[in-house]
């Protein structure tokens, strides 16, 4: 598998109409859930109402591009959640797809999922981006369905348990690589994603954030998402996700600082501040004089 250089070109991904990578700003992944079993229930579209308001006011704070899920992805045994059917995941992603893929065409919609059949249908829908968790190692046709597209992919390292440490978590994603590589899925399609949260400890979450800069070298551009995620509770003492948003803009700040490109997040007017600040410490953002 051919590396790239951090400052090459070709580590920037086109999403649509929005360009990323470290050659641009930061961008900023704004999560709507569609699933009522999610983790932090205030980023929860109950309606179609519920989800056109809260895309509106999402864009309106400067996001770049919005997530979207069928069904959680949070883990298991940390919030006690029931499993979703597959068909009820594509019946929730199909049916925002279609009431929303004429309304917000210019914005670019990223699906999170790891059904290769769901993707499929969201990209026939207009989806812009493919959120796999399983990295490309879950769903066996998956790697074929986003080579047979021209939408990029974001690979995450869930390998939860199997990677005790930073190591393991970078060998999962060269492995991702390597699958993408032989479906034929072109490197300026691809974003990685370390998995903060994904069955992974608290003390691995904070050494993926300290050694953020070491997946850099994998030569993709970097998405995070620690939005109020289970080792911010830990360390914090709050195991409620409503009182986690400044340790959430403490983490992101830190994961600008050191390297990502895309930031998740379900609080996006605060966390394009955090952002400014990660970028103007680490030199790509100039304070206004």
């Amino acid at each position: 598998m051919r590396l790239f250089e951090v400052n090459d070109d070709s580590a920037t991904v086109e999403v649509l109409d929005v360009s990323v990578g470290p050659h641009h700003p930061v961008r900023v992944m704004g999560v709507i859930n569609l699933s009522p079993e999610s983790f932090y229930k205030a980023s929860i579209a109950a309606s179609e109402e519920d989800a056109r308001s809260t895309i509106l006011v999402m864009l309106r704070h400067g996001a770049d591009m919005i997530d979207i899920g069928g069904a959680s992805t949070s883990p298991k045994n940390t919030y006690n959640r029931d499993d979703v059917s597959t068909d009820e995941e594509k019946r929730r992603v199909v049916e925002f797809l279609r009431t929303f893929r004429d309304e917000f065409k210019t914005v670019p919609i990223s699906v999170d999922t790891s059904s290769a059949d769901i993707a499929r249908e969201a990209i026939a829908l207009g989806a812009s981006l493919i959120n796999d968790v399983s990295g490309l190692q879950g769903d066996k046709d998956m790697a074929k369905v986003v080579a047979d597209s021209d939408v990029p992919v974001i690979l995450m390292a869930n390998c939860g348990v199997d990677c005790p440490g930073v190591d393991m978590i970078l060998t999962s994603l060269r492995k991702s690589l390597d699958i993408a590589s032989d479906a034929g899925i072109p490197p300026n399609r691809i974003i990685l994603d370390p998995g903060i949260g994904f069955g992974k400890t608290a003390e691995l979450d904070l050494s993926i954030l300290r050694n953020l800069r070491l997946f850099t070298y994998l030569g993709r551009p970097l998405l995070v998402g620690v939005s109020r995620k289970a080792f911010i509770g830990r360390v914090l003492e709050r195991p409620d996700p409503r009182n986690r948003l400044a340790g959430s803009l403490a983490a992101t700040t830190i994961a600008v600082y050191n390297g990502a490109s895309i930031i998740r997040t379900h609080d996006v007017e605060e966390t394009i501040d955090a952002i400014r600040i990660g970028e103007a410490i680490r030199g790509t953002r100039l304070p206004i004089e």
